[in-house]
């Protein structure tokens, strides 16, 4: 990526996958598009959890693991 944004892992994967895959590009664009805007709402929603408990003694990474499972 050029434009001094930092890639997403959803950009990294795809473009790892991208040379592997037989889909059409439109059916990869597709599942990109969704799986870019399911990694946008996750972290509006961890941010959003984050800011109505300011005072919390979880860690981001203790949210993470019981939300999405961890390292499963």
């Amino acid at each position: 990526m050029n434009n001094n944004k930092q890639q997403t892992a959803v950009d990294w994967l795809v473009e790892q996958l991208t040379p592997a895959i037989t889909l059409q590009q439109k059916h990869i664009d597709e599942i990109k598009k969704q799986a870019k805007e399911m990694e946008k709402e996750q972290i509006i929603d961890g941010i959003d959890y984050f800011k109505k408990r300011p005072y919390t003694d979880i860690e981001p990474e203790q949210y993470y693991n019981e939300t999405y499972g961890g390292n499963k």
